[in-house]
């Protein structure tokens, strides 16, 4: 592709060498450059030692030759003997994350004008809904791709991602790698920084659902203030022409306050356009489904309804899914596989039950802040537990403020509560663990926990304990099968460590 194909549409100035060579890749990342192509220099959220401007040289040595930047470079920076290579293209654009975005769509023929593509952005829901919303599709006969939180899913293909919403390239690429395959809808999750960082930057969605927002994600290594983060999740409204929004939560007006796009609303009450009565929830130990009626909008064939079951446990998973049943309508899916699919939803390490022999409930979960410990709390309680035990930790390297109040959570809420590592990552596993126990010690629930760091030992310790009737949540892992500690993986399965004590104890 030339270049000047490659920048259309962009604010741009070639300042040295050649200014329409014809290019043979395109890359953020100096690692990945290749003779030939392109490398964009990114800004970096982790401090300016990250900054692609420091990778430029890195970049030429693997053989790129145009060099796509912000700020004024010195080609210098590029090769120290830059003089004797006019081979160098040097070009600067306004914002290289944005260049990116478009360069990235171009680089693979805009792959998302050929899906039908779902954004789904919120404090929490993002995964849960995005699951029951694949579930639905699947049964209606879609071939459906997911993005987020879980990483890669279409046909039978799973890839990790270290972002729920990757970057552009990264992005634009497994689109198309999807369209090849024959998928034709992706549900993927739109993060605040995902819109912040300009990762999904001139993508259109087709339908965009926003589930909540609450003071989460405020730190050095995420968002500056919850006016920022508010701010930045609002940028679903200017790409999509219609919105699912929820309409029970606490900020609704906020959140909608100047969206220029159609809303529809759901939730628990016929105050919304999707809404629910009649729901049941199980109460027998190990029983954990829920059932209800949906109301569908007036202004959408009529206003019918219809009667749906959930295997996950909760009140809150009922408005998960009125979100994934107005998408479901407004994209003109039959009522027989969105009952199908709502009632064959699993979301891995998202309210997960895990078989147990014994009269007791095991659920692994990955509440990891203060509105998503609330939420989860508020579920299992719905279903009348004898007890609510629990293996708590939470992830290092992000807000601390969140470990305080998970702490206060686990001390109000918690009959016993073992405190376990989960992904300290590079940062300090005893502080995580000692600001958690002070939010539990707020509520004077000192004698409610203990401390056991590792989750292999912690998870048996906590079985030991349980009774008929109690309900043990595993909280902090979700889904991710392996602890992060300074940049190394090591395995941890919590089924697995499960299923290894009842094998030892003969059941």
């Amino acid at each position: 592709m030339k270049l000047g194909a490659l920048l259309a549409g962009l604010e741009y100035q070639v300042m040295a060498g050649p200014p329409d060579p014809v290019v043979s890749a395109l890359a953020y990342d100096s690692r990945k450059a290749t003779p030939g192509g392109v490398f964009v220099a990114l800004p970096s959220a982790r401090g300016p030692h990250f900054d692609g401007t420091h990778f430029l040289s890195d970049a030429y040595a693997r053989g790129a030759r145009v060099f796509v930047v912000d700020e004024s470079v010195d080609l210098a920076a590029v090769a120290p003997d830059h003089t004797a290579d006019d081979t160098i293209t040097l070009v600067t654009v306004p914002d290289t994350r944005q260049a990116l975005a478009l360069m990235s769509a171009r680089w693979f023929d805009f792959p998302a004008k050929r899906l039908t593509v779902i954004g789904i952005t919120g404090t929490k829901g993002k995964t849960t809904v995005s699951y029951m919303l694949r579930s639905i599709l699947e049964r209606a006969g879609r071939r459906v791709g997911l993005i987020g939180s879980n990483g890669v899913l279409y046909n039978d293909v799973h890839i990790k991602l270290p972002n729920t919403t990757p970057e552009s390239y990264d992005l634009h690429r497994i689109m198309a790698d999807m369209v090849e395959a024959g998928v034709d809808i992706l549900v993927m999750e739109a993060t605040s920084q995902g819109f912040g960082m300009r990762r999904t930057h001139e993508l259109r969605f087709d339908i965009g659902v926003y589930t909540n927002i609450s003071r989460d994600h405020i730190s050095d290594t995420e968002h500056a203030s919850f006016e920022e983060y508010l701010a930045c999740k609002h940028m679903i409204f200017s790409q999509t022409d219609f919105c699912v929004v929820n309409h029970d939560t606490p900020l609704f007006k906020q959140i909608v306050a100047g969206a220029n796009c159609q809303i529809r609303t759901y939730g628990m009450t016929p105050a919304s356009d999707v809404w629910a009565d009649d729901i049941e929830l199980g109460n027998q130990v190990g029983e954990v489904a829920s059932s209800f009626t949906c109301h569908l909008s007036p202004t959408i064939r009529g206003g019918a309804c219809a009667h749906f079951t959930l295997e996950v446990p909760g009140g809150f998973n009922i408005s998960n899914a009125l979100a994934a049943l107005a998408v479901a309508e407004r994209l003109g899916i039959a009522r027989q596989p969105m009952q199908e699919g709502l009632a064959h939803t699993l979301i891995p390490g998202r309210m997960e039950v895990v078989p147990t022999p014994e009269p007791y409930t095991i659920v692994i979960d990955f509440a990891h802040n203060h509105l998503s410990m609330e939420s989860l709390v508020k579920a299992v309680r719905e279903h009348h537990p004898q007890r609510i035990l629990t293996v708590f930790g939470l992830e290092g390297n992000r807000s601390r403020d969140r470990r305080f109040d998970c702490g206060e959570v686990l001390g109000r809420e918690f009959d016993h509560i073992i405190l376990a590592d989960a992904s300290p990552r590079t940062d300090d596993p005893d502080q995580i663990i000692a600001d958690i126990a002070t939010g539990i010690e707020r509520f004077g629930g000192g004698d409610k926990y203990e401390i056991i760091r590792d989750r292999h030992q912690a998870i048996p310790a906590i079985l030991d304990q349980a009774r008929p009737g109690d309900l043990i949540l595993l909280i902090g892992k979700g889904d991710v099968p392996y602890e992060e500690v300074n940049g190394v993986n090591h395995p941890l399965d919590e089924r697995e460590i499960v299923r290894q004590y009842f094998d030892r104890h003969g059941r």
